[in-house]
């Protein structure tokens, strides 16, 4: 499948394109994670009549043109954030992608929610080639978190977290060895 380029912003884009899929099918529910639209639709004729199943547009917006590559999940897409919810309810996987694709969803959401179960106050990690200790979260926001060397508060948002190692609480690294312009945690506002 190929890529289509056009003028519009990214609420556009995902209008279009759940547009698109709305003339042949139903879509019964969309999600917008970053820059991927997933959806789970139900076809309304032809052979597939009835059947529910999950699709995925990529949506990369820049200078006011949207680039859009859409796919379903018998393409097995190498993106696992698919909401759960859309498994649940789509009809039994098909073709040779489909259920290994699906497995590899479920894992990834394994694999987060034990990940974010670990996540407390007071959990060390190490990011950036610093160790930090975390105060509080900030909701979607991140957390704040102390820089264990100096004491500086700065925030780390959740994507810097997630690429975090955590740190038991007798392990150090040295930090004198990193350039400080390196750490990449944004300074807490």
């Amino acid at each position: 499948m190929g890529t289509i380029v056009y003028r519009a912003t990214k609420a556009q884009a995902i209008h279009d394109e759940l547009a698109s899929v709305s003339a042949s099918c139903t879509v019964l529910a969309h999600r917008v994670i970053g820059n991927r639209l997933w959806f789970l639709a139900q076809a309304r004729a032809g052979e597939g009549a009835g059947r529910k199943w999950i699709g995925l547009t990529l949506i990369d917006c820049r200078n006011g043109e949207a680039a859009i590559k859409s796919m379903d999940e018998t393409c097995g897409p190498y993106y696992y954030d698919c909401p759960l919810a859309f498994l649940a309810q789509a009809d039994a996987p098909t073709g040779p992608y489909a259920g290994p694709w699906r497995e590899k969803v479920r894992a990834f959401h394994a694999s987060r929610s034990a990940k974010r179960a670990a996540i407390r106050t007071g959990l060390r990690i190490s990011y950036g080639g610093h160790t930090y200790v975390l105060h509080h979260s900030l909701g979607r926001r991140g957390w704040q978190v102390a820089r264990e060397s100096d004491g500086l508060v700065f925030r780390l948002k959740s994507q810097q977290l997630g690429n975090a190692s955590v740190l038991s609480s007798h392990e150090k690294i040295h930090e004198s060895s990193i350039p400080a312009a390196r750490h990449g945690a944004a300074p807490y506002p």
